[in-house]
Parts: C-alpha cells; sequence; structure tokens
C-alpha cells in the first residue's frame, strides 16, 4: 500500500473511532481503541467502502480485526493507490 494510501487509511479509521491518526498503527484493534465496538465496527466497514471504492464481503467485515487485516484485505480486493 502506498503511503498515501496508508494516510487515507489512517484518516478514515480515525474519523471513525475519535482517536488521531497518530494513534493509528498495525497493530491497533478493538483491543487498542476504545471507541472500536460492533457499532462502529459497522461504520468503519461502510466508511472503508465509501474512502477505497470497494464492496466488502460479510466475511471480510468479520475478519477485519485489526490495521494490518484490514491492509491486507484492502490489498487483496486492489487498493494500492488513489483511485
Amino acid at each position: 500500500m502506498s503511503p498515501m494510501t496508508e494516510d487515507r487509511l489512517c484518516r478514515v479509521l480515525a474519523e471513525v473511532f475519535g482517536v488521531p491518526a497518530e494513534q493509528i498503527n498495525e497493530d491497533s484493534s478493538p483491543d487498542t481503541i476504545e471507541n472500536w465496538d460492533s457499532a462502529s465496527h459497522i461504520n468503519m466497514i461502510l466508511s472503508l467502502e465509501s474512502e477505497f471504492d470497494v464492496k466488502l464481503t460479510p466475511e471480510h467485515a468479520m475478519e477485519m480485526l485489526s490495521v494490518k487485516l484490514i491492509r491486507m484485505i484492502l490489498e487483496e480486493l486492489g487498493v494500492k493507490d488513489f483511485k
């Protein structure tokens, strides 16, 4: 994932979870971000679909339990750089 795309990912997650973008890293997960609950997880999925113009399956949504896993799924779907 390019640095610009990585920045976009961190920005989206920061907005959804209400934390500074600098707090988002590869290991960020529901265990490390207090506001990452089931409702915000759904908002995250919708925001990622909108930002990166992808369609996430329910399986993808269930697997997205860390920034590292989110990045892997987005790359699997062809997200590498700006649209």
